[in-house]
């Protein structure tokens, strides 16, 4: 006889799984949450739209028309892109790329750093940032977006988090630096004296894997500049790693910047929280793969709708959570899986697909 998933079971091991400070990653499904122009789709329909003002060369106009043929025959643009290669098409690619996304990066952060909108995870994030243990009070944080939504919520939200870049106008890789500037001091009284002691403050410490509209390659080296993010100068290259197989050498020429520094963190965890993420990066699932099917490590994946790559994860792992919407109901509500439950469980008018209402749920107010 099979198990059945209840709701009071579902509670209890989200409760459960919250209890351990799990690594996040996220992807354009939070971004997409407010507005669909963040997502693939806009920008291919941009790109194609886009390129047409150059005058590419022979090569450029051969690798562009594949792409073109490639997405007319209904594959995803991703792996459309994947013809090409000649570099000055991928510095036009990359070009076009910053100046879509950025128009949007400057909208929203002005409706988020005013208070109007709020990125859609900002109250659970708070909740598991404030409840992280005192001798581990680092949250990580991974994300293949190049937007800069969640650093515009943090800083709305106070909440301290850090990517490794520390400086002035132009910031280098420093995380020496940022602990240091992290440190916050604590008044401690053992046998009537007080003792001055350092403690990190509570904070997310994200990696953004496919670089960011604020990080450029200048002088030989990746910095961060936000003085260039929505309007840079010809000279200064932006480093996001646009989509297809030509990511995987610019992943290798930027990898200690982007990629290095979460290697141990994502090594050293055994809960994941996947929030918006389609798993459509290939050079990460090796570490996912690793972590939920060959380590059986928890995982809970929140997302409106998944793919088959997710079903497939699903399948393979023993401690794998899904939250989707249920796309057979006329009705607004959620699907729960879990390979332990068969069945699953639906319920009926509630979006926990969506994190607010998630978070509300499972931690109330």
């Amino acid at each position: 006889m099979c198990n059945v998933l209840t709701g009071e079971i579902f509670t209890n091991a989200m409760r459960d799984f919250f209890r351990n400070k799990p690594f996040l990653f996220f992807g354009t499904g939070m971004s997409c949450a407010l507005d669909a122009r963040f997502g693939m789709h806009a920008l291919q329909d941009f790109l194609l739209i886009a390129i047409k003002k150059y005058d590419l060369t022979q090569v450029q106009k051969e690798e562009w028309s594949q792409v073109v043929c490639m997405i007319e025959k209904g594959n995803d643009f991703e792996s459309s892109l994947n013809p090409v290669t000649e570099h000055n098409l991928l510095k036009i690619l990359i070009t076009e790329t910053g100046h879509f996304l950025s128009a949007l990066d400057k909208e929203y952060s002005l409706k988020i750093m005013s208070g109007e909108i709020e990125w859609p995870a900002t109250q659970l994030l708070k909740k598991i940032v404030n409840t992280l243990p005192e001798g581990d009070r680092t949250l990580h944080a991974l994300t293949s977006n190049y937007d800069l939504l969640f650093e515009y919520a943090c800083s709305h939200a106070e909440i301290s988090y850090s990517n490794g870049f520390f400086g002035e106008i132009f910031r280098k890789k420093d995380w020496q630096s940022i602990e240091r500037a992290l440190l916050r001091e604590e008044k401690v009284y053992h046998a009537k004296k007080m003792q001055i002691r350092y403690k990190i403050k509570k904070h997310v410490r994200i990696y953004k894997v496919h670089g960011s509209l604020n990080y450029f390659f200048y002088r030989g080296e990746v910095v961060e500049n936000n003085a260039w993010l929505w309007s840079p100068p010809d000279f200064a290259e932006r480093v996001i790693i646009t989509p297809g197989l030509s990511k995987y050498q610019a992943l290798q020429r930027y990898r200690q910047e982007l990629l290095q520094d979460a290697d141990g963190a994502i090594e050293n965890s055994t809960h994941f929280l996947f929030l918006g993420y389609g798993f459509n990066d290939s050079h990460l699932e090796e570490y996912i793969r690793r972590k939920l099917i060959s380590q059986s490590c928890h995982g809970l994946i929140i997302t409106r709708s998944a793919n088959q790559k997710i079903k497939t994860l699903l399948e393979n792992s023993e401690n794998l959570w899904l939250i989707c919407k249920e796309e057979s109901q006329a009705s607004n509500s959620t699907l729960i899986l879990n390979k332990k439950y068969p069945e699953g469980l639906i319920l009926k008018e509630q979006n926990l697909w969506d994190i607010r209402e998630f978070t509300q749920t499972i931690f109330g107010g």
